[in-house]
């Protein structure tokens, strides 16, 4: 007798670092229920690079409404009502996603991984907040029987775009959120540091979102070579074009993960906004490495300690 196939749901809304770092377990899911019914939801930002991945049957896009806006929660509460679950993983374990438990609660009984209060399968690790989010999703995961949980793999990403960029060439991602200027190594270091890569016939090729323009602007005008690529491509051209480059070095930001997750050595500024011990990007080998600076503020990070770094752990002679 065939099963009957059953209907399933991941949470997971990200930031794009956090997104990145969820394949492991998205694959590991997708395994473990090899003939069921997988829906994702998730933002509209991560649909087309989430739909690619095969991972998912189906991928429902979560606007996320202020809570207090009944018509469009309620709406939600709605669809997702009407999939039928037997099981949802909540990889996002935020307050909204535990939130979004009460809509099962009128249901029959629904298996429900995370962190919400009376749920199935509770992830009680009572360190969860202070580990990595890898190991807290292999510890939540192993709690419902899933232990086969892998570093996220990109390689089955292509890109549509070509930038016809000659090799050799490094990645900058120099911008983060405006509002934590202390993440932000100014934009003066990194024209120090392209000036210096240069030099040596490698291209600095600038990416980031439309915020981050006017940083990469100012380091093009005043470096000249380097190519920027902000606000032009795509979670799928950033995983591409990390996998030729010799190296990526950038703040606190989602790139990064993507970088390092497609197999880039990386350089990571972190300042005191976020625990690189919970968030930092991860090596896929030991033959590509991760190094991480942290500063109180990296506005106070001198330029001589990255160039530190790069002459001692990436071997560039500067």
């Amino acid at each position: 007798m065939v099963s009957k196939k059953k209907n399933l749901l991941i949470i997971k809304h990200g930031a794009l670092g956090d997104f990145i770092l969820s394949f492991g377990p998205f694959k590991a899911i997708r395994n473990y229920h090899t003939n069921d019914h997988i829906v994702l939801l998730t933002t509209n930002a991560f649909k087309e690079f989430a739909k690619e991945s095969n991972y998912f049957n189906e991928i429902i896009v979560d606007d996320r409404p202020p809570i207090w806006n009944i018509k469009k929660i309620f709406k939600l509460a709605n669809l997702l009502r009407k999939k039928n679950f037997f099981r949802i993983y909540d990889l996002q374990t935020s307050q909204r996603s535990s939130f979004y438990y009460n809509f099962f609660k009128m249901k029959d009984y629904v298996e429900w991984s995370g962190n919400a209060f009376g749920c199935t399968h509770p992830d009680n690790n009572p360190d969860r907040n202070k580990i990595h989010t890898i190991e807290r999703h292999k510890i939540q995961l192993a709690e419902i029987g899933i232990k086969n949980i892998k570093l996220s793999d990109l390689s089955w990403v292509k890109s549509i775009n070509n930038f016809r960029i000659n090799k050799p060439y490094i990645l900058f991602s120099p911008g983060a959120s405006p509002h934590r200027p202390k993440k932000i190594w100014p934009e003066k270091n990194y024209v120090e540091i392209a000036k210096k890569f240069l030099r040596r016939k490698i291209t600095p090729v600038i990416l980031g979102n439309s915020q981050d323009l006017d940083i990469a602007n100012f380091i093009s005008m005043n470096a000249s070579g380097c190519i920027n690529l902000v606000n032009k491509t795509t979670i799928q051209d950033l995983c591409c074009l990390a996998r030729d480059a010799q190296l990526a070095i950038g703040n606190d930001t989602g790139p990064m993960h993507v970088f390092s997750m497609s197999g880039c050595h990386s350089l990571v500024l972190f300042s005191d906004d976020s625990n690189p011990n919970r968030c930092a990007p991860r090596s896929i080998s030991k033959k590509k490495l991760v190094r991480i600076i942290q500063k109180k503020d990296l506005r106070n990070l001198e330029v001589n300690e990255v160039l530190h770094c790069l002459r001692n752990d990436f071997r560039y002679d500067f």
